[in-house]
């Protein structure tokens, strides 16, 4: 079978396939952020444990002093960039560059754009705060819009509450509840990243009722936007290889578990007491992109009063790339140190290169071709991926689509992300939020209500 590179990297052999098994500190460029401030301390450190091993290893190497000269015109490039707060459309035509950036959250598949949104599913009462979720997908040319997921935890909540006080008023939209009610269940949607037609997302949901101990829900999945049901690894890969993969994330698992023995800190026992109580969960797994190849990250996903806000991911695993794959991983890039590259090959043959900062916290887009490069503008690290819309360009229904929505979301601001709610602010949109610390090639859309 072919040897999938890097060498150095273990690599877990099942049913006769070699999947290399690529650490976490490795696979992704991790920058100094810390994680987000609601989650608890001991959580975060029994996340850092599993790559801690690794550490040592993930290069930090930057080089601050590009080699970048301007002669004549950049190459003839039309594109879009990702990253964690905004799409950029990017477009080069003689010596003119016009990079015009918006807060939008997009998907492209079977030949269209989406746009990516979250709506509120607010079920509260006078006395209980009660607000779930949806994520919807637009079809920016036709408008139309299909639920894609849905909150099944808080209208279940709901439902209890309000058979326990049959007399109990429901808030209206324009209306407030107790400034701290005794009963409180909120959900948030982060999405990992788009590949395609598949969204890899984490789910979380906090709940504290009256006279119960307050608990807390992770878990993460894949989505296949076209029909809104959730992914397995059948509908990815092969049979066979879907079947090696779930082998393999056993083992992992069982090496997390047997790593973290042997550390004698309060928190690596924690994480033990954790993950002994674990069952492994194949549809529990989101996608990841390591190097241009699309790889499996399967995770322990938490529920209860005592276990951590987040989940525990494992290391990734490599697969042979499935036929899919190959429309999509033109999207993403080659990755060195401090340098994302993707390659084009069209009349005149570029790269779109993103170069990072020593705090890898912004990168500077440029165009290169012929060891000339044209620096474009500087955005937020890190570049998630591009979307192409060059050779063969895109026709013009979905241009006036893409146009139309650059300038709805150029109309939004504070006034209209922040409404009525006095306990928290409202986005009627997604929008990119820092990736944490150790997940800087994870796109994240934080879920504002």
């Amino acid at each position: 079978m072919t040897s999938f590179a890097p060498r150095s990297f273990p690599c877990t052999t099942v049913t006769g396939q070699a999947y290399i098994s690529i650490p976490m500190a490795i696979k992704r460029r991790i920058p100094p952020i810390a994680c987000h401030p609601e989650r608890s301390e001991g959580s975060a450190a029994s996340l850092v444990l599993l790559a801690c091993a690794f550490l040592a290893v993930a290069g930090c190497s930057h080089s601050d002093n590009p080699k970048t000269a301007i002669s004549g015109a950049p190459p003839r490039a039309e594109f879009l960039v990702a990253t964690q707060d905004s799409t950029f459309w990017i477009t080069t035509e003689g010596a003119k560059v016009r990079a015009r950036g918006a807060p939008l959250v997009l998907a492209r598949y079977d030949g269209r754009f989406y746009e990516l949104y979250v709506a509120d599913d607010d079920r509260s009462f006078q006395d209980a705060m009660l607000v779930g979720l949806r994520l919807y997908r637009r079809d920016l040319q036709h408008g139309d819009s299909a639920v894609v997921f849905e909150d099944s935890v808080i209208p279940r909540v709901a439902r209890q509450y309000l058979a326990a006080h049959p007399q109990a008023h429901r808030l209206a939209p324009d209306e407030d509840g107790d400034e701290e009610p005794p009963t409180q269940a909120m959900a948030d949607l982060q999405v990992l990243d788009v590949h395609g037609p598949y969204l890899s997302y984490e789910y979380h949901v906090d709940v504290s009722q009256q006279n119960a101990p307050p608990w807390h829900a992770t878990r993460r999945g894949v989505i296949d936007l076209r029909s809104g049901h959730p992914a397995q690894l059948s509908d990815l890969f092969p049979g066979n290889v879907a079947s090696a993969l779930v082998d393999s994330g056993r083992r992992e698992l069982t090496s997390a578990l047997d790593s973290l023995r042997g550390d004698s800190r309060q928190s690596a026992r924690r994480a033990v007491a954790t993950l002994s109580r674990a069952r492994f969960d194949d549809r529990s797994f989101v996608l990841t992109v390591p190097d241009s190849q699309v790889a499996v990250e399967f995770d322990v996903p938490q529920r209860g009063a005592d276990v951590p806000d987040e989940v525990l991911p494992l290391d990734a695993l490599r697969p042979p790339q499935p036929t899919w794959w190959s429309d999509v991983a033109r999207e993403f890039p080659l990755a060195a140190d401090d340098l994302d590259r993707w390659h084009r090959e069209v009349d005149t043959s570029y790269d779109v290169l993103a170069r990072y900062d020593s705090s890898a916290e912004t990168a500077r887009i440029s165009l290169s071709s012929h060891s000339t490069e044209w620096p474009i503008r500087i955005v937020v690290a890190p570049v998630l991926h591009l979307f192409w819309l060059d050779q063969p360009p895109i026709d013009t229904g979905q241009r006036h689509a893409l146009s139309r929505a650059f300038d709805e979301a150029s109309l939004y601001d504070e006034t209209t992300r922040t409404v009525r709610d006095k306990h928290r602010s409202r986005s009627p949109r997604l929008e990119f939020a820092r990736a944490r610390k150790g997940s800087a090639r994870s796109q994240t859309f934080h879920h504002r209500v």
